[in-house]
């Protein structure tokens, strides 16, 4: 629960920026990891995630929805941590080598008075080398220059710090080659090597046997979302084979076609958004492409609550 004060609020930032959906846009590639994060990032690291929270929240799309995004959670996040996640932080990177994960977070922060709250809620603070860790022997926080916090396991966090100061931190080529191949101007993206990111994580039974037909043929992730007046989604899987990709290629038609087999025929918002979703084959390439017009992404976040208990149902039939 302690390791939860922390944890919640950042975690739910980089979600709510995932909660978009749709790509066919004529723009320059190539996302560039925040300079202040790529010291921190081991060449082991299998999986990049990254949320520009502030372009995010500058896009027209989120603007008309900021009161439907503005989770509960944080709230209370600024009683109990002491900043408000909205407003303070810019930038957002999660960092996996599959064994342990790490939430860097740049922003505009106030240490001194996070320290004060944090101590209030039961979490201790320890001295490390230089630093001054926030946390318990399973969860820490770090404050670090340029406005900069840390957080993940306490392990992890110690081992961040100890290879920060190597000096040899920067994006693996294969993820960096990823990286290159999104437009820019995307607010949200992930890219992924050794596997299907987050496929170990805890997650509800069904979804964990939904996962389980595919994840096996995937190899790496690329993908990147855009929001402007509308939403713009562009993800590439890589498979181990063309008939690997055969298979992800079927499964993820599939899923969309037991949605749209569920939708009434006067629910046409839905049938329009299911309609935008793109999915094609090259070789062991499977490349999902969907473009949502602000009117229709309009719709779509509206329905989410619907959306989300009708793909509860179907998962739970299979």
């Amino acid at each position: 629960m302690r390791s939860f004060l922390f944890w919640g609020p950042l975690t739910v930032a980089f979600a709510g920026g995932l909660c978009f959906v749709s790509c066919s846009r004529q723009v320059s590639s190539g996302i560039v990891v925040d300079g202040a994060f790529r010291p921190l990032i081991r060449p082991e690291t299998n999986v990049l995630a990254g949320v520009s929270i502030e372009k995010l929240k500058a896009a027209p799309l989120y603007q008309r929805h900021e009161k439907a995004l503005d989770f509960p959670l944080f709230d209370a996040s600024v009683q109990r941590l002491g900043f408000d996640p909205r407003r303070d932080i810019t930038d957002l990177l999660f960092a996996s080598d599959s064994k342990t994960g790490t939430l860097m977070a740049r922003g505009r922060f106030q240490p001194k008075q996070i320290e004060a709250k944090l101590q209030t809620s039961g979490l201790q603070r320890r001295h490390y080398k230089n630093f001054t860790l926030l946390g318990d022997d399973r969860n820490s926080l770090v404050f670090l220059k340029s406005g900069l916090l840390l957080a993940g396991s306490s392990e992890g966090v110690r081992s961040e710090l100890d290879f920060g100061d190597s000096g040899a931190g920067e994006v693996p080529e294969e993820l960096q080659e990823r990286l290159r191949t999104l437009p820019k101007d995307d607010q949200v993206w992930i890219v992924s090597r050794n596997g299907l990111p987050f496929a170990g994580a805890p997650m509800r039974s069904e979804v964990q046997s939904a996962l389980a037909n595919i994840v096996e043929y995937i190899r790496g992730t690329t993908a990147g979302l855009a929001v402007d007046n509308g939403a713009h989604l562009q993800a590439n899987l890589t498979c181990i084979s063309a008939e690997g990709a055969q298979r992800v290629h079927d499964a993820i038609r599939g899923g969309i076609g037991l949605l749209r087999l569920s939708t009434k025929d006067n629910e046409t918002d839905l049938l329009k958004l299911y309609d935008a979703i793109q999915v094609d084959q090259d070789q062991n390439l499977v490349k999902v492409r969907a473009d949502l017009s602000g009117n229709v992404a309009d719709r779509f976040l509206n329905m989410l609550p619907q959306l989300q208990s009708r793909t509860d149902q179907l998962l739970r039939s299979q």
